[in-house]
């Protein structure tokens, strides 16, 4: 097989006039899609991975976590605008795995060694459709693909430095959130729907039209379009990505002792006298949230009968699913099935509808009529309502945000940060 090298090439972030030019956003509830209101972007694509014609009118670039929820679901809506559009999209790939996805930079790195193979597009295809991303999963996909394992092992120099090429082109344009997009310039944040892009592509390719009738060549029309853009984008987080509202474990890790929230009809797990009540703010579709269980099932094991876990709902605004979700969780646990409902909702890869979860009910063994009634029930969604007022008045911003014994611990943390934790409370 014919080897190329991964071009890793300087970045650089010019700091260059504006462009005003705003695209119209639909009202929340509309039918229209929403569209991308940012200004242009200058993004530098020189290293990194393309998908499709160099000639294309429109570039997107995507910034990729192998390990993000957000960024899996957004891979369809990659492929149906690349069957959409054709030769006139092509896709960039800029990697940023997050500190958050304990896989993710090694997905990473075998998707660049795969690219410097000619197996890029195969690659980041077999990541986003494995189970899971274990070292030994990985290992299994580069024979799958044909690759020779020497090859691959003897390009993780040059895909280390490809890299960090790309964590400093995220790092310089203040992209913190995965999924992000630029689309010719113009960003669209998180894994929004195929319209919502279809809008902001067709405004860019009606640009870049424009540009090849005045002569521009399609080749350069990428740095054409986005030769005026700004180099930085605002501090936010951006909704439907691995960063908005969720805290993630570079958030401060134990904090001061407050009042303990009430935890009156709260669900629970472990006995009502253990000595170590964990209380948790979480979000069924916040990532981190999901991260963080597997360490409270540790912290339990560690500490058999000793530690209770309740469970707050703080359903972000950023999450369009979450609250469906806690009314459905709450619904469930109405017929004592709460935790089994709350292991399958943050096990969701994709976001499922009303219909869906009552089917899940069902699964579970409820009684799917009462099911639907609950889920729909005024009293529910006001329960919902004041746990989230009790989350605000607690100062709790973000999830998952945890009380151990009264004292806060903000983000989705080692468990060795509970430890920690526990310990401080007996003081």
């Amino acid at each position: 097989m014919q080897r190329t090298i991964i071009a890793v090439l300087p970045v650089a972030l010019f700091l260059l006039s504006p462009q005003v030019a705003r695209l119209a956003t639909a009202a929340p509830g509309s039918e229209a899609p929403p569209a991308a209101a940012d200004p242009i972007y200058r993004v530098p694509i020189a290293g990194l991975p393309s998908m499709g014609d160099a000639r294309a009118l429109v570039t997107v670039v995507a910034f990729t976590d192998y390990e993000c929820p957000f960024c899996r679901r957004a891979e369809a809506t990659l492929a149906a605008l690349r069957a959409s559009y054709g030769a006139d999209l092509r896709v960039v790939v800029a990697e940023r795995p997050r500190p958050m996805h304990p896989h993710a930079r090694e997905a990473a790195l075998f998707a660049l060694a795969a690219g410097a193979e000619g197996a890029f597009e195969g690659a980041r295809s077999s990541l986003f459709a494995a189970p899971d991303l274990s070292g030994d999963t990985i290992a299994g996909l580069g024979p799958r693909l044909g690759l020779d394992p020497g090859y691959l092992a003897a390009g993780r120099a040059n895909a280390v430095a490809a890299l960090a090429a790309s964590e400093k082109l995220a790092d310089g344009l203040n992209v913190r959130g995965t999924p992000t997009f630029f689309v010719n310039g113009r960003r669209i944040q998180g894994a929004q729907p195929l319209d919502a892009f279809k809008v902001v592509v067709d405004e860019r390719l009606a640009s870049a039209r424009r540009l090849v009738a005045t002569g521009v060549r399609p080749e350069d029309v990428y740095d054409a379009s986005v030769a005026g853009g700004q180099a930085r984008v605002p501090d936010d987080s951006g909704e439907g990505t691995c960063a908005a509202g969720c805290n993630g474990p570079d958030a401060p890790e134990v904090g001061e002792k407050v009042e303990a929230p009430s935890l009156e009809g709260a669900p629970s797990r472990g006995p009502l006298s253990a000595p170590i009540t964990i209380v948790e703010f979480a979000d069924f579709q916040c990532p981190y949230c999901a991260h963080a269980e597997a360490t409270l099932r540790a912290i339990e094991e560690a500490h058999p009968g000793q530690v209770r876990v309740v469970w707050k709902d703080k359903a972000l605004p950023a999450h369009d699913h979450a609250r469906l979700y806690a009314l459905a969780a709450r619904a469930a646990g109405a017929q004592g099935r709460f935790w089994e409902m709350h292991d399958r909702l943050l096990s969701l890869e994709a976001p499922v509808d009303r219909a869906a979860l009552v089917t899940v009910a069902g699964e579970l063994g409820l009684d799917t009529g009462r099911f639907a009634r609950d889920v729909d029930d005024p009293a529910n969604a006001e329960a919902l309502a004041a746990e989230l007022r009790e989350g605000e008045a607690m100062g709790v911003r973000g999830t998952p945000t945890f009380f151990v014994n009264g004292l806060r611990v903000v983000g989705a943390q080692p468990a060795s940060a509970f430890e920690r934790a526990i310990e401080q409370s007996k003081r």
